[in-house]
């Protein structure tokens, strides 16, 4: 079988049209053989095509692959975009990883409603991730591996060439004499990726030569059960009205593997990583804790603890951010997870203005023996019992933000103004928003 042009376009016609098509270009074999094709073609497209290199600087001759994809837009008359990145992965993060996130973050910085982001990887490329996230015992979701068409974290994106083996692509670009980049560190079986590419696919070719075409099913297959267990999410997500808790008894009510499943969509929901599998397994087994335990399950970039029979999914939560100042209009970033706190002025409602100074307000957190009589209560008490009345977790109550005045305090954000600072109806007010922060109640 050999690549067939004709059938590319094919395919992107049969996609929802586009404004304009990006091409994500290397300069490697697989992005020039799709730009030069679409080049060819760019009447038969819908919209307007266009190119962007990403220039990663990791390597020596980086410059000299952009000035390579600068000629060749050139040549082709084709709108070029450039833009470099850098990546500085922290310990234990993965370069192959964070350059993918940099890579990712200037396209969305780049493309606009209606683009279409194409993407050149080929069979091979498929092959090797669905074995990859085999050998790490992926689950359905892994295993479906790129899909051939996604929108995400607000990309429009396409693969068209996810049915054309390497070998189809190489031969169509020596016959056209087309020139292209090579990165000698693709050569490097040090790497998992190179390693299945030089010494594990062309004996499995060997020894099964349809290999392409039956794991690309596979991994069609998975991406189709994948789809399946989301819909089953979501249809269990609205049964047990989950949203930024999930009750402790859907865990206990559902078999175990529905379970799994319900806890995976409401965390992807969340825009939280997945736990790995042991993790998993330690949030259902927590599930059945004493019931005055609140215990606590932390992975990378997420944790999920339990109060009062519901389970909470945040990002971890910063230490108790330091005592700050606060005037209208500004705005303060807590710490990671805790979102963001701003003063608003509005009428009627809020914080009587008149108690701002033009320092603004102090913003200190818990340190014991506060009172108030938050507004509508007919009485005061030490915050400590409002907080439990109110239901507040556990793991919140220090890094509630209390606004205070001449050492008043005055409002506790994302819960209540003090009676006696409250701006009355058509009072200039100052409104306190906390923004993104985590569930309270």
């Amino acid at each position: 079988m050999s690549f067939d042009p004709e059938t590319l376009i094919r395919k992107l016609r049969g996609l929802p049209a586009a404004q304009r098509y990006w091409v994500a270009l290397s300069g490697g074999l697989d992005s020039t053989v799709l730009l030069h094709v679409l080049a060819s073609q760019r009447g038969g497209l819908p919209g307007e095509l266009r190119a962007v290199h990403v220039n990663h600087g990791l390597h020596a001759r980086a410059s000299d692959w952009q000035q390579h994809c600068v000629t060749l837009c050139a040549s082709l008359g084709v709108p070029l975009e450039c833009r470099s990145v850098k990546v500085e992965p922290a310990a234990g993060e993965s370069l192959e990883a964070v350059a993918r996130g940099q890579r990712y973050a200037a396209f969305r910085a780049l493309l606009g409603p209606g683009d279409l982001l194409l993407l050149a990887q080929h069979q091979d490329d498929q092959m090797e991730t669905f074995l990859l996230q085999a050998l790490r015992g992926a689950g359905v979701r892994g295993l479906a591996a790129m899909p051939e068409v996604a929108a995400a974290d607000g990309l429009h994106l396409a693969r068209p060439l996810l049915d054309c083996s390497r070998a189809e692509l190489e031969a169509w670009a020596r016959q056209e004499r087309l020139k292209w980049v090579e990165d000698p560190s693709n050569s490097d079986t040090g790497f998992d990726r190179n390693y299945l590419r030089h010494e594990v696919l062309p004996r499995l070719k060997a020894r099964w030569p349809a290999a392409g075409d039956t794991l690309t099913r596979s991994a069609r297959f998975c991406a189709e059960a994948d789809g399946l267990l989301k819909e089953l999410g979501a249809e269990d997500h609205g049964r047990y009205g989950a949203a930024e808790t999930l009750p402790v008894r859907a865990l206990r009510e559902l078999s175990a593997p529905r379970a799994r499943n319900l806890l995976r969509y409401w965390l992807q929901v969340r825009q939280l990583p997945m736990p790995p599998a042991h993790k998993l397994e330690e949030i259902m087994q927590q599930v059945q804790a004493r019931a005055d335990r609140n215990p606590c399950i932390e992975w990378a970039g997420a944790e999920v603890r339990r109060y009062r029979q519901r389970l909470y999914a945040q990002q971890p939560v910063a230490a108790v951010p330091r005592e700050f100042r606060l005037r209208p209009g500004m705005a303060q970033e807590l710490g990671e997870g805790l979102g963001v706190l701003r003063l608003m002025p509005a009428s009627g409602e809020g914080l009587r203005a008149a108690l701002c100074g033009p320092d603004g307000l102090a913003v200190a957190f818990r340190h014991g023996g506060e009172s108030c009589r938050p507004a509508g209560r007919g009485h005061e008490r030490p915050l400590k019992k409002w907080l439990q009345e109110l239901h507040v977790v556990p793991w919140l109550r220090d890094r509630l933000p209390l606004l205070h005045a001449e050492q008043e305090l005055l409002a506790v954000a994302g819960l209540f103004v003090c009676e006696a600072y409250a701006a009355s109806p058509g009072e200039p007010g100052l409104r306190i928003e906390w923004l993104e922060h985590p569930p309270l109640h």
